[in-house]
């Protein structure tokens, strides 16, 4: 029995430039097969590690043997390119002493058959053993060279999406094609109103393809959406590291977004029916005022009453509602002297926001140092044999965890406004059109400019009670008030 097969295999680009290129090894094994009058009948030519537990292509090899009593030898290049680990040398035994089959290394121009003695068995599974030994030192190494650079603040593996590995510096650089489809997937899940299928058909709509240019399934999309990786950190090994990749959301979004998947946060779906939703509470007991179809055509608003009925209270209709909002509109809207005298005022509170800004971000570096300290002495008591792991564990991730939110409040305290002063004057001037806008345009655009000026109103009877935004809050209380601070916590005072 002269037929033979041949298996090449290549685990990694190394091994290619090492000489092991499957080109090499078939080569070789042609000329082998040759010189030891052999006709090779198939072959196998792949790119495998030989510790997966499935090897297809291995498998098929042992399995075509098994059925093909003409053949009767199997040429691998060296041992290792046969198998690394004790599993498959027991299935190369079976082909042996079961099937009668001989192995051929051609590199080493050695035999193995159930005719070789106790020596050669002996030295097979020397060479195995050694194989072995060599795939665990370099499974070793890679886990020690990804832990290194964890450590190091770079993430150790393929790049996620909205990423791109960078193998000059070894960042992930952020991929400027996929990075916005992420961030507004971000952004879309946090309003509550999109379900993983509906966000998934948007996005697909938009644009958005995985790696291998496919639409992005849900499970997919969950997984992208629970990873801390995009505001900035990543877990390694069970371990929270602070990446030193560019963030392509704040961590304040991303723990919203996971109040949505987890379901804390309920947002009423019908929002877009009934344009003034999630914008009323209820004055008597807090819960939300919602709309409602009455007769296919009348939309009216009332409380959930998800804390009991009120009696007496009636339900609002919408042309009502829009009217009974005209009120807090026309309380914001400045007449133009004080929208002037206001200006001059934000003039002088502007050195003063940017200054608290100041002494905020000396407060935060100051409580990064003291926790950099304390995981410092946390190494030292572990190492000194102070600590048990557990607790050193709990305390390290404790640590780490408060550097990465000191880190997260520091990015957001850098990002000050330049235009703080422009955009309050430019705010200052929409005050002073805002009743003239209101009146004009329809439910939707009304419902955006109530958000605008304040977080919501509350009910009672026929008034609402607006719970002011900054810095129409302010322009309420009045400009002369020498507290008048609009940068401390107004979104005027950050980068949009």
């Amino acid at each position: 029995m002269n037929l033979a097969l041949l298996y090449v295999r290549v685990s990694s680009t190394e091994q290619e430039k090492e000489g092991y290129s499957l080109d090499a090894q078939e080569k070789l094994g042609h000329e082998y097969a040759k010189r030891k009058g052999l006709t090779i009948a198939k072959s196998w030519k792949v790119s495998e590690s030989a510790w997966k537990q499935e090897r297809s292509a291995f498998n098929q090899l042992v399995d075509y043997a098994k059925r093909h009593d003409e053949i009767g030898h199997i040429i691998f290049d060296v041992t290792d390119r046969m198998t690394r680990n004790d599993f498959d040398k027991l299935k190369i035994y079976t082909l042996i002493r079961e099937h009668s089959k001989t192995v051929h290394f051609s590199r080493t121009n050695k035999t193995f058959n159930r005719d070789s003695g106790s020596d050669d068995e002996f030295m097979f599974d020397i060479e195995v053993a050694v194989a072995k030994k060599m795939s665990n030192d370099i499974s070793r190494k890679s886990q020690m060279g990804m832990l290194e650079k964890a450590e190091q603040g770079l993430y150790p593996s393929v790049a996620p999406l909205g990423y791109r590995n960078n193998l000059v510096t070894h960042l992930l650089d952020v991929d400027e094609a996929t990075a916005p489809h992420i961030q507004r997937a971000f952004t879309l899940m946090v309003t509550g109103r999109y379900s993983l299928s509906t966000l998934g058909d948007l996005l697909y709509q938009e644009g958005l393809r995985n790696k291998g240019g496919n639409r992005v399934g849900k499970s997919t999309l969950a997984y992208v959406l629970s990873r801390s990786i995009y505001y900035g950190a990543f877990i390694w090994k069970r371990k929270l590291y602070q990446g030193s990749h560019t963030p392509l959301i704040s961590k304040e979004l991303f723990d919203r977004v996971q109040d949505v998947l987890h379901g804390r946060y309920h947002p009423d779906r019908r929002g877009r029916s009934f344009p003034f939703n999630n914008l009323i509470i209820c004055g008597l007991c807090g819960c939300k005022v919602l709309g409602e179809l009455k007769k296919r055509k009348y939309h009216y608003y009332h409380c959930t009453f998800s804390k009991g009925r009120h009696n007496g209270i009636s339900y609002v209709r919408e042309d009502r509602l829009a009217v009974l909002f005209e009120e807090p509109v026309k309380t914001v809207t400045l007449p133009e002297d004080v929208a002037e005298l206001a200006k001059d005022a934000l003039k002088e509170a502007a050195g003063d926001a940017l200054k608290l800004h100041d002494n905020r971000l000396k407060s935060l570096e100051l409580q990064q140092e003291k926790a950099n300290t304390r995981l410092s002495r946390l190494y030292d008591a572990k190492f000194d044999g102070e600590l048990t792991e557990e607790t050193f564990r709990l305390k390290e991730n404790e640590y780490k965890a408060q550097l990465i939110e000191i880190k997260s409040q520091m990015d957001s305290a850098k990002r000050v406004n330049p235009r703080f002063y422009d955009d309050g004057c430019q705010a200052l001037e929409l005050s002073k059109r805002l009743h003239r806008m209101y009146v004009k345009v329809n439910y939707e655009e009304k419902a955006n400019l109530l958000r605008l000026i304040a977080s919501n109103y509350a009910l009672l009877d026929v008034s609402l009670s607006p719970t002011w935004k900054r810095p129409f809050d302010l322009f309420v209380k009045g400009p002369s008030r020498p507290n008048w601070l609009p940068g401390q916590d107004s979104n005027l005072g950050h980068a949009h």
